[in-house]
This record gives C-alpha cells, sequence and structure tokens, in this order.
C-alpha cells in the first residue's frame, strides 16, 4: 500500500502540493514584509499572514517528504533536493518568528521588540522568497529540461 506521501489515486504528490509550497509561501512571506513596512497592516492583514506562513511551512514540509518519496521511485535530482531542504527549513523558521512578532507585536509593553523582530521577520521573508524560487526553477529544470522543444 502507497503512503500518503506516495499517490494519490495513482498521483505523485509532490506535484500536487508542492504548487501550494511554491505560491502560498512567497505570498505570505510579502504580506509579512508589508505589514512589517506599513504597521497599520498589521492589524487587518497579519493573521492572515501568520496562518498563510504556517499553511506554507507546513506544505513546504510534505512537498520535502513526497518529493523524498518520489525520489525513490524516479531518481533524486541533487540540485533541486539541496533547495528544497533549505526552503523546509527557512519556511519552519519563518513561520515560528512571524508568530513570535504576531504576538510581541500586539502586546504594547513588548512593542519594540515586536518591531525588532518584525524587520529579522523580513529579513529572512526576503530569503525565504530567494530560496522558494531557487527551489521552484531547479525542480522545473529537472522535469523539464529536454522534455519540450523551444
Amino acid at each position: 500500500m502507497d503512503s500518503f506521501l506516495d499517490t494519490i489515486a495513482g498521483l505523485p504528490v509532490h506535484p500536487l502540493v508542492v504548487h501550494a509550497a511554491v505560491v502560498l509561501l512567497p505570498l505570505a512571506a510579502l504580506g509579512l514584509i508589508a505589514c512589517v513596512l506599513r504597521p497599520a497592516w498589521r492589524e487587518r492583514f497579519g493573521g492572515l499572514t501568520v496562518l498563510g506562513l504556517l499553511g506554507g511551512a507546513a506544505a513546504t514540509v510534505v512537498a520535502k517528504m513526497s518529493g523524498e518519496q518520489l525520489a525513490t521511485r524516479v531518481g533524486l535530482p541533487e540540485e533541486h533536493a539541496e533547495w528544497g531542504e533549505r526552503l523546509a527549513i527557512a519556511a519552519v523558521v519563518l513561520a515560528v518568528l512571524s508568530v513570535l512578532w504576531w504576538f510581541l507585536a500586539r502586546d504594547s509593553s513588548k512593542a519594540g521588540i515586536g518591531r525588532i523582530l518584525g524587520w529579522i521577520s523580513a529579513v529572512v521573508a526576503l530569503a525565504v522568497i530567494a530560496v522558494a524560487i531557487a527551489a521552484g526553477h531547479s525542480g522545473a529544470t529537472a522535469v523539464w529540461t529536454g522534455r519540450i522543444g523551444g
């Protein structure tokens, strides 16, 4: 019997879940940066941003694990696997930072720490976006190079 990380209805899980990781995670990271740059947006969009980062981090971890399952069937694209590993770690770090930022920035007695953590989170968010692009590009290159003419 296949693992839930291997296939769903005969389709590999990895390409199904990876789209959530490469869309939701960078989008939520941009939202975090926007909320840090415009503190007035934190009240309106901060909670949604944090939820997006948590969901994006979860999708990234599932994408990494399902990618390992897929690699047992089709081989391991080394560069893509390395970027995917980095992205999973960075996504979890950013999700944790965003939760801490969300709670600290809302507490007026800890607003200074919240601002500092917000700026640190924004820098990490930029790194996460860059790593997501590298992971996605290396995966697309591994799959599509030599398959379609151009």
